[in-house]
């Protein structure tokens, strides 16, 4: 059975992974490689019909790429706002971006 575990950089930095994390990690990397990985259930392979049909997240709810944008003070971590910075320009919209992402998928867990 696989297990998913998220974890926050602040976590990962408090509990680093153990030698025998790392090991299944490096193995089932090992593996995606060779091509010998066991199809995982929970994520089953789409066929190339079913990848057609994907469509990006804005074409499927394009109600919350035209949101009203409001001006904010926030603070956050300057490694987080370094990192997003180095991504290019824009920065500001893929932070915005990820947010909505989060927000949508707690509406979807409150339903």
């Amino acid at each position: 059975m696989n297990t998913l575990i998220t974890m926050t950089l602040d976590e990962v930095k408090k509990n680093p992974l153990t030698e025998e994390e790392k090991n299944v990690i490096r193995r089932a990397a090992a593996q995606v490689r060779a091509g010998t990985a066991e199809d995982d259930p929970d994520c089953p392979k789409q066929t190339k019909e079913e990848l057609a049909k994907f469509r990006p997240w804005y074409e499927v709810h394009p109600e919350w790429r035209e949101a009203k944008k409001t001006g904010i003070h926030l603070q956050i971590d300057t490694d987080v706002l370094e990192w997003y910075k180095s991504q290019g320009r824009e920065y500001q919209t893929k932070m915005n971006d990820v947010l909505r992402a989060h927000a949508f998928l707690q509406r979807r867990a409150e339903h």
